[in-house]
């Protein structure tokens, strides 16, 4: 497995990000799902199921946010492809 597969690799799923944005809302405690609840994070699945239930609580918390969270985001891809560059450099100087 190449390096970058393997670091992507590493990156959550679509559900695993759903999954951690209900943990952070705090949506277990209202979860329908009675695992949800008694864990007090979700467990997730397809969805998760709190997700399809109630996409304008999660569409909201993520507007009042969006900034913060695409700086943040944006500062980690920054990191990322620096490390990839950087990375690159150093096997282009050691095949010299």
């Amino acid at each position: 497995m190449s390096r970058v597969r393997q670091y992507l690799s590493t990156l959550p799923d679509c559900d695993d990000a759903l999954r951690r944005l209900a943990d952070v809302l705090h949506v277990p405690a209202t979860c329908r799902n009675r695992a949800c609840r008694k864990a007090e994070r979700c467990q997730g699945g397809y969805g998760p199921p709190c997700y399809f239930d109630r996409r304008k609580f999660f569409a909201d918390a993520l507007f009042d946010d969006m900034h913060a969270y695409r700086a943040d985001w944006d500062a980690r891809r920054r990191s990322i492809e620096a490390m990839f560059r950087g990375e690159a450099a150093r096997r282009t100087e050691a095949g010299r």
